[in-house]
């Protein structure tokens, strides 16, 4: 992209995302740019605030589901996922460094408060995330494993 980002997530100096928006924000449906340089944060799967379409345009990710699957999406995959559908996504690496993505990123209107999806049961954001640093690590699941070495449960949602 040849300009700046509008939004970026996590530390300038180590971004987990680059937002651009295609079309101006608004409260029924916007057009994201996304450009991923680090892995979904492992403490647990998270779900989002609307429905959602992505489209694959360079790179690609694993996406990992609460059943355990891992699924590959490349270039031209193009995914629906409603508001509740819950994931974490995972660059793949090189030379010990995460390979970027880009994503065309598509949203209807919000439809509820986005969230985690813990031991414990269902986390909102606000809870979870460090929202004084955006994209920082915040409090988490207020337990120091990672979602890979947790065992499957049903609490995790679907």
């Amino acid at each position: 992209m040849r300009r700046p980002p509008d939004f970026i997530v996590g530390p300038p100096e180590n971004p987990y995302l680059l937002r651009w928006w295609i079309v101006p924000r608004n409260t029924w449906a916007n057009v994201y740019l996304h450009e991923f340089r680090r892995s979904d944060d492992d403490r647990a799967l998270h779900d989002h605030p609307w429905h959602s379409l992505s489209i694959v345009l360079s790179g690609g990710y694993w996406e990992h589901r609460p059943n355990g699957s891992r699924t590959w999406y490349g270039p031209g995959s193009i995914i629906w996922r409603g508001a509740t559908y819950t994931h974490m996504i995972e660059l793949p690496e090189q030379d010990g460094k995460p390979l970027p993505c880009r994503t065309l990123f598509l949203t209807g209107p919000t439809v509820r408060v986005w969230g985690f999806h813990c031991p414990q049961g269902w986390k909102p954001w606000f809870k979870f995330v460090n929202r004084d640093e955006p994209g920082s690590i915040g409090p988490g699941c207020d337990d120091s494993k990672p979602f890979s070495q947790r065992p499957i449960t049903g609490s995790e949602g679907s």
